[in-house]
């Protein structure tokens, strides 16, 4: 308990400056709460409000008043009747986390136990939504400089500019960070550095995505040469000793090519035969690892640009296979455009590449079907079991949904930081997305230096 109130104790600043602006958007009756009068010598326990009023599943409620007490033990908080998470108390605040199912109704605390117990009632009930909702995973507070980073438990831990996120095989969360070049990882509910830019002996700096073997085994990594580093795709093998990949073993499979230059930005295994797949940036060359030679090598096709000639400089952030195996989608940074084509498991060759999302060097956010709709800077893509496509769009604070018939329209998202239902939620540059192991969307938040988590009741 003392250790969690040390926590607390650290971010209370945060959290009260987050309750007043809460504070301000408030009805009047939660206004005439804020500040009972306490008489000289009084320690009987009073409310003022909380907030959100409104959330689902998991929504972390702050709860204001005076006279709570520090004893976790002594403090009971429930919605509607419905048992909530109690994780924290300083004394004039609470936080607590709603429960599945809670429901709309009263918000009540319960201070002590037995005959002395004393039950307090907010004014404002909580809406209780069954929709999804947004809410913060990892990241304490927004860092004001990327030395502010640092390790700890998912709320305490400061990350710096998330881009693509992948899970392992047991459900390790990797995170690869841009601008100082590190990789993060998030296990057991502690984040820590798995793999710093400086510490690879030269062969990766600027790492950019990461996907995994069809066994989990083998781990690949791309890595922007434009960033230095000596190699365009490197891998390391599964320790299952230390349950992770060892960094020991991270070695080059396709060392820097001189007609490339530099910019390779993705990496990408078939969900059905295991190959290899990548895009360069330079020449938008689709390239296929060659066991043989332990090499990329290339494929001899290319993606089109809007006059359906070869393409360039078109920064492919994520390849994409539907489960079948049998369709790619390949979303282009730099392009503004979602491609999309046919896979030959046979003969292993791609036809049918085009612009499948948005218009070529075209930006802005536009719902709509196919070449009419907008995406400006799509990164990371997955896909849920109905076939949808979920990407991040990056320059518009937005997650897009894609419908398998490639109609676009906006799932949740707008310029900020605000978490809470999907038409509330609000993103600064998400640039990774995954679905995990629990079914709920993942989102790295870039400039906001965090990991979003979307769930449905």
């Amino acid at each position: 308990m003392k250790t969690l109130i040390h926590h607390l104790k650290r971010f209370s600043i945060y959290t009260l400056l987050l309750g007043a602006v809460g504070f301000a958007g408030c009805e009047d009756e939660n206004r005439q709460d804020m500040t009972p009068e306490i008489g000289e010598g009084e320690v009987t326990p009073k409310i003022t409000m909380y907030t959100p009023t409104a959330g689902g599943k998991s929504t972390s409620l702050t709860l204001y008043g005076t006279h709570f007490g520090t004893d976790l033990d002594n403090i009971r908080v429930t919605v509607n009747g419905v048992d909530a998470e109690v994780t924290g108390a300083l004394g004039n605040i609470i936080t607590a986390n709603v429960q599945r199912g809670s429901g709309s109704g009263p918000v009540k605390i319960y201070i002590g136990q037995g005959e002395n117990i004393q039950e307090l009632t907010y004014k404002t009930e909580f809406e209780y939504s069954q929709s999804p909702i947004v809410s913060s995973y990892i990241g304490s507070y927004v860092p004001a400089a990327k030395t502010e980073k640092k390790e700890g438990s998912l709320m305490e831990a400061v990350l710096w500019k998330p881009g693509s996120i992948a899970f392992d095989k047991e459900g390790t969360l990797y995170i690869v960070e841009d601008d100082d070049r590190d990789i993060r990882i998030a296990k057991d509910n502690q984040v820590a550095t798995f793999l710093r830019g400086d510490a690879t002996g030269g062969v990766a700096f600027r790492m950019m995505n990461i996907a995994f073997s069809l066994d989990g085994n083998t781990l690949f990594l791309s890595n922007d040469a434009n960033g230095s580093g000596s190699a365009h795709i490197a891998t390391m093998s599964w320790s299952n000793d230390a349950h992770q990949y060892d960094t020991g073993s991270l070695a080059a499979i396709w060392s820097i090519t001189s007609s490339l230059g530099n910019g390779v930005t993705n990496v990408g295994v078939h969900p059905v035969t295991g190959e290899i797949f990548s895009v360069a940036h330079g020449n938008a060359m689709i390239y296929k690892y060659d066991p043989e030679q332990n090499t990329m090598v290339t494929t001899g096709q290319q993606l089109p640009d809007a006059d359906g000639k070869n393409a360039s400089k078109v920064k492919i952030r994520c390849i994409l296979f539907d489960k079948a195996g049998t369709t790619v989608y390949m979303s282009s940074q730099e392009k503004d455009v979602i491609y999309k084509g046919d896979y030959d498991m046979v003969t292993g060759l791609f036809s049918n590449l085009h612009i499948w999302i948005g218009q070529y060097d075209k930006t802005g956010f536009v719902e709509g079907q196919g070449n009419d709709a907008r995406l400006e800077e799509p990164c990371q893509m997955d896909l849920d079991e109905e076939g949808n496509i979920y990407v991040a769009v990056r320059r518009k604070h937005r997650i897009a949904k894609i419908t398998p018939d490639g109609v676009v329209t906006s799932y949740t998202g707008t310029s900020g930081t605000t978490d809470g239902p999907l038409d509330k939620a609000q993103f600064n540059h998400p640039e990774g997305l995954q679905f995990g192991p629990d079914g709920a969307l993942y989102v790295s938040d870039y400039w906001n230096h965090k990991i979003r988590k979307i769930e449905k009741d």
